[in-house]
């Protein structure tokens, strides 16, 4: 990814906390020498550095994903800015946006007792407090194991990048915020309030 020096994100904790709030990711490989993507939910291990996921054993992404170096694509807040918001002449249009690229090794789990413990791992982290992991004996909990294939990406690199007005000046990043704030849209709020955080530690 494409990272000027303004935009990125150093911050472990930060990139951690993103991977957190914002779990749904693109899964980019390669499936028989064609480059192939697969929308998931994932869970991130900070401690063991790896993002865990499954996806349907129908879909034929899996079949050449063991042992391959893949990319995982986090999509943050975006929004459009209008250069009328700069008050600056010769201005031009551009777009906000927090984004997370992870690079790593996968291994496919099919072992009955670790595919079970990935899909604990996934209930507990987007339903805390769900009983679902507690049926995983049950046969018709054993069934839809079988209609699905986990796998572990063991992260070797992980780029952060924020495009947040960082350019331009405190006055022009503030006029930015308050209309960003004005429009009533849920993800340009949300970008608003990452350029507040960021202005707030500078």
């Amino acid at each position: 990814m494409y990272i000027p020096k303004a935009f990125a994100m150093d911050d472990p904790q930060e990139i951690a906390r993103f991977l957190r709030d914002h779990s749904f990711g693109l899964l980019i490989s390669t499936s028989r020498g064609e480059l192939t993507a697969t929308h998931l939910p994932f869970v991130f291990d900070a401690d063991g550095r790896c993002l865990w996921a499954h996806m349907a054993r129908a879909n034929p992404q899996w079949r050449d994903l063991h042992g391959q170096t893949a990319l995982v694509v986090f999509q943050g807040p975006h929004a459009y800015v209008s250069p009328s918001w700069y008050e600056v002449p010769q201005s031009v249009p551009t777009w906000n946006y927090v984004a997370v690229h992870v690079y790593g090794r996968c291994t496919v789990i099919e072992d009955e007792s670790e595919l079970a413990d990935l899909l604990a791992k996934t209930v507990r982290f987007y339903e805390p407090d769900s009983r679902l992991p507690e049926e995983s004996g049950e046969p018709y909990y054993r069934n839809l194991m079988r209609a699905v294939v986990g796998f572990r990406l063991d992260i070797e690199r992980m780029e952060g990048k924020a495009k947040l007005s960082q350019n331009k000046p405190p006055e022009v990043r503030r006029r930015v915020i308050e209309a960003l704030g004005r429009t009533g849209d849920a993800e340009a709020q949300e970008v608003a309030a990452w350029m507040r955080r960021l202005e707030d530690g500078r």
